[in-house]
């Protein structure tokens, strides 16, 4: 046998074994088990970094709509097949140990998977330590501009504060967790991003929805006009109290009426005329009224 197909076999025969490791490796931090993730560090061969893939059980967010009442967001618990790294999902199950070891290993903190970063699994599961750890280990601005994206779809207020101290966010990204927040009312993420210095008079482009009356469409709006769609009282006092603009105009569609059975119908997103805060308010109705009231008091006070 020529050295050359000897050296062939030796090769395929360590790389069965360094993929046989690594496999170890993601599957001892899916199952939350540090010794063996130890053990698999051991091997000098070992790629800390190796992306495999698992039955992961993860939380997902949806808006549920209530008719005049705010909008409320549902969450649940759903398992897919995604792909992984060992660091990933220890930031996933909050394991501060197995994720310093990994790190010090050199597990990149700044790869992106299909449910984001190390960062995005922190913050989705509610592990602070780990997103502390994880951000003074070099996360990126992409890493922590989309886990703060999570923490508005969440309403964890004491990540996105962690996040906005990286000093790594960029303007617009902010604005885009504070509609993403106002639209659910977390009143408590909103305040932090107030209070970090976002322009609450700033727009983006977001998706709105309402059952009645029924909307479902992208639209670039601000914090206000996606507070007040989705019903959101509190959210619409606080932004309002913030010193938010009641001065603008909105356009989210337009509208028209069955003569015959007096059902409203819509005609085309963009076919009505722009119309003010107030009257943005007295479309999209809360049930108690009180999002109609306080607008129209700020409106009226404008000089």
């Amino acid at each position: 046998m020529s050295d050359s197909i000897v050296s062939f076999s030796f090769q395929s025969e360590r790389l069965d074994i360094v993929s046989s490791s690594e496999k170890r490796l993601v599957d001892a931090a899916h199952e939350n088990d540090p010794n063996s993730v130890y053990e698999c560090l051991d091997d000098p061969f070992v790629d800390v970094n190796y992306v495999g893939t698992v039955c992961l059980k993860s939380k997902k967010t949806e808006i549920v709509l209530k008719g005049e009442s705010a909008h409320e967001v549902g969450v649940e618990y759903e398992e897919f097949k995604t792909q992984v790294t060992a660091l990933f999902l220890a930031a996933h199950s909050g394991n501060l140990a197995v994720v310093r070891k990994l790190l010090s290993y050199g597990a990149n903190v700044n790869l992106k998977l299909f449910r984001g970063y190390a960062t995005t699994a922190a913050v989705r599961e509610g592990h602070t330590e780990v997103l502390e750890v994880v951000l003074n280990a070099g996360a990126s601005q992409k890493a922590c501009e989309e886990a703060l994206l999570e923490a508005s779809y969440l309403g964890r207020a004491r990540p996105a504060e962690m996040l906005m101290a990286s000093e790594f966010i960029r303007p617009q990204a902010v604005v885009h967790a504070l509609v993403a927040a106002s639209c659910r009312g977390f009143v408590d993420v909103i305040d932090t991003l107030i209070k970090c210095g976002v322009n609450i008079d700033a727009t983006d482009r977001t998706l709105l929805q309402s059952s009645k009356p029924s909307l479902y469409t992208n639209a670039d709006c601000n914090a206000l006009v996606a507070a007040i769609v989705s019903r959101q009282i509190s959210v619409v006092r606080l932004l309002l109290q913030a010193g938010a603009r009641t001065d603008i105009k909105v356009s989210l569609g337009g509208w028209s009426w069955d003569v015959s059975t007096g059902e409203e119908f819509r005609v085309g997103a963009g076919l009505a005329e722009a119309y003010s805060v107030t009257w943005c308010a007295v479309e999209y109705f809360e049930a108690s009224g009180a999002i109609l009231r306080v607008a129209n008091a700020a409106t009226t006070c404008l000089p």
